[in-house]
């Protein structure tokens, strides 16, 4: 056997299953429409609570947040009241293609989010060549592979799509139009991996429906606040677009992957429109009386976000690890006064940090009945906000971290997650212990995720149909794993059992297979 691959992985980054299932009955997505009827497949979740910053972090590692420590965006030093940037060299799990490696399995592995480069490692590791967001800037292993995919297939014209200025018709149908050439690229890298050798595991992410779903929503949405009709007709529905050109790239990898291959393809995690109270949590703890002052940024960040905005885009993507250096200088420091922070945690979900005695500096509530009571008191002051514009409640659960989750990060983590009800825009808040709070919502993005994904597998012994429960996306890398003959030990996810009860036993390794 020469080419192709024993477990082919299509991650779609930030595609909503609905959707799918939608345009596949509609015959907009053919290739959807095939795989609904001769696949295994079923809805996926991320972590509880932290979904979307810590999803694909748990895919890799096989691990909950608690073990692999990431939560969000930036995270608090451990005893101190400082933050900073959580970069994916930060995590600590490793991501489960270096144990395939280390048994001899050889991978390739293509713009897995925010995972750390594989280094000495059996097969190819492409990172933030063409993703949604580079955390860490284009790398490959080995080394010498960047200059291969720059000559054959150049570098990423799109950039972070939050840095572009989309006000046109023609901005957003460049746009569109840069993200569809994105998917051929990466479909062509695929093509020439696979055809040039066998692989144990390919695993690619596309991670375009979950840009598009940022910036577009509004357009594809006709019930959406900022819906613009004008612009809808002059673009039609710019996310439908993308989720073809992903469609077709599915069905390439399927024909590329060959009859004797696993496949599994994962729509992560949703879309939908923006709406959350992320915005609004600084406000309400202040009117709580946890928090003594609103915080705020330093005057001059005002002027530098212009002035960023302001700069041609090559000159952004050219100076985006200044641009964060610079960001991490000057963030300020938590408040240590306050009795609870807000942690940013995605936006779907806020998480708090209790100002807790023993374990931050200067503490201000105690551990143990002290503490109970504040979180108690605190989840039901947040259950009792109700959105003035629809009368329906603003917070929908506030849950305790530590009742989700265990290992040894989970002081890394929010104390509690609160669940906005995202149904419709929250810009102002009422309850008797708060009063009226207004805050608006300013963002470019005009969607935002959900926190369902779905997946479907096909292969030898697999059989086609719906999977009764909801599968963690933790119990892939079991479960791929397992698919592979190499015990993934001490990890949190389970074997999905409808792709691994017909594993046909040991295979040679790639190696062997060319042997």
């Amino acid at each position: 056997m020469t080419g192709r691959a024993r477990v082919l992985f299509v991650g779609l980054d930030g595609v909503e299953k609905d959707l799918l299932r939608l345009w596949a009955d509609a015959g907009v997505l053919p290739t959807f429409r095939r795989l609904f009827d001769t696949s295994a497949w079923g809805v996926s979740a991320g972590p509880l609570g932290i979904h979307t910053t810590a999803l694909w972090e748990s895919f890799s590692t096989g691990v909950s947040p608690a073990r692999h420590a990431r939560h969000g965006e930036r995270q608090i030093r451990p005893g101190t009241y400082d933050t900073y940037r959580f970069l994916p060299t930060d995590l600590q799990a490793e991501p489960f293609w270096n144990v395939l490696g280390r048994a001899g399995r050889r991978s390739a592995v293509i713009d897995v989010p925010y995972v750390p480069l594989a280094r000495d490692f059996n097969g190819v590791h492409v990172l933030d060549w063409m993703a949604h967001a580079a955390n860490t800037g284009f790398s490959t292993w080995p080394p010498t592979l960047a200059a291969e995919l720059r000559r054959r297939f150049g570098l990423d014209p799109i950039g972070l799509c939050d840095h572009r200025r989309l006000q046109s018709a023609a901005d957003f149908r460049a746009l569109r139009d840069a993200l569809i050439a994105r998917v051929a690229t990466k479909t062509a890298l695929s093509r020439h991996l696979l055809e040039r050798e066998p692989w144990d595991l390919f695993l690619t992410v596309l991670t375009e429906g979950h840009c598009i779903g940022h910036q577009t929503w509004h357009i594809h949405d006709p019930h959406h606040l900022r819906h613009d009709p004008e612009l809808a007709r002059a673009l039609g529905d710019p996310m439908q677009d993308v989720y073809r050109a992903l469609d077709a790239a599915v069905n390439e990898h399927l024909t590329l992957a060959g009859p004797e291959a696993t496949v599994i393809v994962l729509a992560s995690h949703g879309m939908g429109p923006y709406y959350n109270g992320a915005h609004l949590i600084d406000a309400i703890l202040h009117r709580l009386g946890h928090s003594p002052a609103l915080p705020e940024l330093p005057r001059t960040w005002a002027a530098l976000r212009r002035g960023w905005r302001q700069l041609p885009l090559p000159a952004r993507v050219r100076l985006v690890r200044a641009q964060k250096w610079l960001v991490d200088r000057l963030w300020p420091p938590l408040d240590s006064r306050a009795a609870c922070f807000n942690m940013p945690n995605g936006e779907v979900w806020s998480g708090l940090r209790v100002n807790l005695a023993g374990r931050e500096p200067y503490g201000r509530i105690r551990p143990g009945v002290e503490y109970e009571a504040f979180c108690d008191t605190l989840s039901r002051d947040l259950c009792a906000l109700v959105n003035v514009d629809t009368n329906q409640p603003a917070v929908l659960s506030v849950r305790r971290t530590a009742q989700l989750y265990g290992g040894p990060h989970l002081i890394d983590l929010p104390d509690l997650l609160v669940e906005w009800n995202c149904v419709a825009p929250l810009t102002t808040v009422y309850s008797p212990k708060t009063g009226s709070i207004t805050v608006p919502f300013v963002h470019q993005r005009s969607g935002h995720h959900t926190s369902e994904g779905m997946f479907f597998a096909v292969g030898p012994g697999i059989r086609p149909g719906q999977l009764p429960q909801t599968v963690s996306v933790m119990d892939f890398a079991p479960t791929i794993a397992t698919l592979l003959d190499v015990p993934l030990p001490n990890v949190d996810g389970t074997l999905i059992a409808a792709l691994t009860a017909s594993s046909p036993g040991a295979w040679p390794s790639a190696r062997q297979r060319t042997a």
